[in-house]
């Protein structure tokens, strides 16, 4: 029985025939190989692009700045490679059965949400006195808008593809819709659990918004039934949140200058502290109201039988 189980939840077999438990730990485990495979990987890649470039990485000789974040962006392109690879051998599955089809006007709209969001939750934490609005800067090379835009499109829909266009996916073909939005949540929430810094409350106000902008940007892959529609609202949310407001991202140390100047008073649970805007109350309960909407509107859809 054991070995049964071992063989099941091996993740390089395309085996379908099992428990839902088996096949949840087969999937989960697929999603981890693939992330360190991926690391390993681009680690290799990225060492001996540096060294031909004159770096000596393995002694502490890097670059510096905005190429060493950049560097780290476009690194993510191995993973999307990697999971395409994956779920092409593996699940027999296309690019298109991922969730990038032919709608990928859609990626604007998922933009466009990202906007508003921001525009809304840094208008409140403005008002609240949280973030105070200094002036703009007339000093922004087009290199550098045009390179983090690149990036972050690259890093954000590579997390897309990983956790909903592969997990969320796979996990529905065996489970029912919420413990997949969950399990797949918890899979795009791990590798951001480091970055949480500063006191407890910062902590879990950032855990519940990682969930909470997870469960949105599933929703709105179901709702929409394509990809394209979470990869436009994270890349926009990445990068105008940092590139454009110039604040800190998932807890990140370092903070450009932004386009528009906002400085963080004060830190507080109303400004998300040293973690940023993505752990302030504010944000929660921005989240939550478009959580609420996509909620009702996705259960009204369940019960027409539109959504399965």
């Amino acid at each position: 029985m054991i070995t049964s189980i071992i063989k099941n939840v091996f993740p390089l077999n395309r085996r379908t025939e099992m428990s839902k438990v088996e096949y949840v730990a087969k999937k989960f485990s697929a999603f981890i190989l693939i992330y360190f495979l991926s690391a390993v990987i681009g680690e290799g890649i990225i060492i001996g692009s540096l060294m031909a470039l004159g770096y000596d990485p393995l002694h502490g000789d890097m670059p510096k700045g905005d190429a060493a974040i950049l560097l780290s962006y476009y690194g993510f392109a191995v993973f999307a490679t990697i999971t395409i690879i994956y779920c092409k051998i593996f699940e027999k599955r296309t690019i298109k059965d991922l969730g990038l089809n032919k709608k990928v006007s859609n990626f604007l709209i998922g933009a466009l949400y990202a906007a508003i969001l921001l525009i809304i939750i840094v208008s409140i934490s403005i008002l609240a006195n949280a973030i105070e609005y200094k002036s703009i800067n007339q000093n922004i090379p087009i290199k550098s808008f045009v390179l983090f835009l690149i990036g972050f499109t690259i890093q954000s829909c590579t997390e897309e593809i990983m956790c909903r266009g592969f997990l969320l996916n796979s996990l529905r073909k065996k489970i029912s819709l919420w413990p997949a939005i969950i399990i797949s949540s918890t899979a795009f929430a791990l590798p951001h659990f480091s970055s949480m810094t500063g006191s407890v409350e910062y902590v879990i106000v950032g855990t519940i918004n990682m969930y909470l902008i997870s469960f949105i940007f599933s929703m709105l892959v179901i709702e929409k039934e394509n990809l394209w529609i979470s990869c436009g609202l994270h890349s926009a949310w990445n990068f105008i949140l940092y590139f454009v407001m110039g604040l800190t991202l998932s807890g990140g140390e370092s903070q450009s200058t932004g386009i528009i100047i906002l400085n963080i008073k004060d830190k507080s649970i109303l400004n998300g502290g040293e973690f940023g805007v993505e752990a302030s109350i504010i944000t929660t309960v921005v989240y939550a109201i478009v959580f609420a909407v996509l909620f009702k509107k996705m259960k009204g859809k369940m019960d027409n039988g539109r959504i399965q």
